[in-house]
């Protein structure tokens, strides 16, 4: 259904022994993959996971669960885990709540951003940011290349925009822009084809865009492409899309058939024909080609 892999099989990676790496965001939709990859490459005491306070599910050691804006608390894992790399995938992309609460996604984003920066940014730090921050209306040739100003339309998209540029003003950073990652979620409710299946399988309807379009990438690629970036060293901007564009309602007809659901549960329209929804894209696809070159 959809591909992203940018290389042939399982990439051999082998993290040097004295890295610690510390993860946020671990319960996000591309968080999650990229902390079970991590955990085969480094044993648990070198490796240290941040996810929300509210996060109701238990984990074993070395996972912390605060707000990316407590800053002490931050300090506190820098002072006594010694992180030497971070990987920052923490803050919030949900189109509507972020148009509702645009100062808490500001906080969220931006700001955990920026002191992500000031109390780890001596350090390599690898940031998970979004197509969100173009806008589609006038989607170039080939997809979005990392020398395409950004354009965001909605909150969500600024928000992100703003958290690369706090996260570039780190001496080594590296900022991958993902594409919409499919896959399963650990909570079980975040991302594209969770929220679909939980509605399918509740027989409720899903209305989807035929002229919203992202080059998706599958959460397991992700997972895989971090330790990746981060043996290589890579810095500066890249981006991480799948090899052919799907639109939203492509994707519920995917959805829709792996699980068998009953077809009249999928409907489809264009974006203008909604009423009173939060900013929509077009089409975000993301060229890709430099990191392909990069890896090669």
């Amino acid at each position: 259904m959809y591909s992203a892999t940018h290389y042939t099989g399982k990439p051999k990676i082998l993290l040097p022994s004295d890295w610690r790496i510390l993860l946020t965001g671990m319960t996000s939709i591309h968080g999650w993959p990229i902390y079970q990859t991590l955990q085969q490459h480094l044993p648990q005491p070198r490796l240290h996971a941040v996810c929300p306070p509210k996060t109701t599910l238990s984990f074993t050691e070395g996972v912390s669960a605060l707000t990316i804006t407590d800053e002490t608390s931050l300090e506190h894992l820098r002072d006594n885990f010694k992180p030497t790399h971070i990987v920052h995938c923490a803050g919030v992309c949900d189109l509507n709540v972020c148009e509702a609460r645009p100062a808490w996604a500001h906080d969220l984003n931006v700001n955990g951003a920026k002191i992500v920066r000031r109390v780890f940014g001596d350090r390599p730090i690898l940031y998970l940011s979004t197509d969100l921050v173009f806008s589609g209306n006038n989607p170039p040739e080939g997809g979005y290349r990392e020398d395409h100003p950004p354009c965001p339309v909605s909150v969500a998209g600024e928000t992100f925009r703003l958290a690369e540029e706090e996260i570039g003003k780190c001496r080594r950073h590296c900022i991958l822009r993902v594409s919409l990652p499919l896959g399963d979620s650990m909570v079980g409710h975040k991302g594209a084809i969770d929220w679909m299946e939980t509605r399918f399988k509740k027989g409720l309807p899903v209305t989807l865009f035929h002229d919203e379009y992202r080059s998706c990438v599958h959460c397991a690629a992700i997972g895989d492409m971090v330790p990746l970036l981060l043996v290589k060293n890579a810095t500066g901007l890249f981006h991480f899309g799948g090899d052919k564009r799907w639109s939203l309602y492509e994707i519920g007809q995917y959805v829709l058939g792996k699980g068998n659901y009953r077809p009249d549960l999928l409907k489809g329209m264009l974006r203008h024909e909604e009423i009173d929804g939060p900013p929509r894209i077009g089409d975000v696809s993301l060229n890709s080609k430099r990191l392909k070159r990069f890896l090669q």
